[in-house]
């Protein structure tokens, strides 16, 4: 709380973050936030779009980044999203982020195919 604290989350965000994430975060600040905090930095979202990420979907901290948050990135992008749009969707809808690409995000896309749309309109 203290690190989120320093990086200029307001009291608002800290306790909504909270709300939503009913388990503690992982008191090792350096193993759990600070990675996924620098990894939404590195992959272009800029301060505001990481606190809303954060404030909206606290459940990021709970997934791995090689196993669940990276893969969904690299998935929006092999649907043809540049680097602003995936910022842009990930801070309104970051919970993305929290879903299996091969049980969620692909059977949902298929679905959207299915009605003739394509990659492009269905990003």
């Amino acid at each position: 709380e203290a690190y989120l604290s320093s990086l200029g989350f307001s009291d608002a965000e800290l306790r909504r973050a909270k709300v939503r994430y009913v388990r503690k975060i992982d008191p090792d600040v350096h193993t759990t936030v600070k990675p996924v905090m620098s990894w939404l930095a590195d992959i272009g979202l800029t301060t505001l779009q990481v606190r809303c990420v954060v404030s909206k979907c606290p459940m990021v901290f709970r997934n791995s980044l090689e196993q669940n948050l990276q893969p969904a990135v690299k998935w929006l992008k092999h649907l043809g999203m540049d680097d602003g749009q995936v910022a842009k969707l990930l801070a309104s809808f970051p919970g993305v982020l929290t879903r299996s690409v091969e049980r969620t995000l692909d059977p949902k896309v298929k679905w959207f195919k299915g009605f003739g749309l394509d990659d492009q309109q269905v990003a």
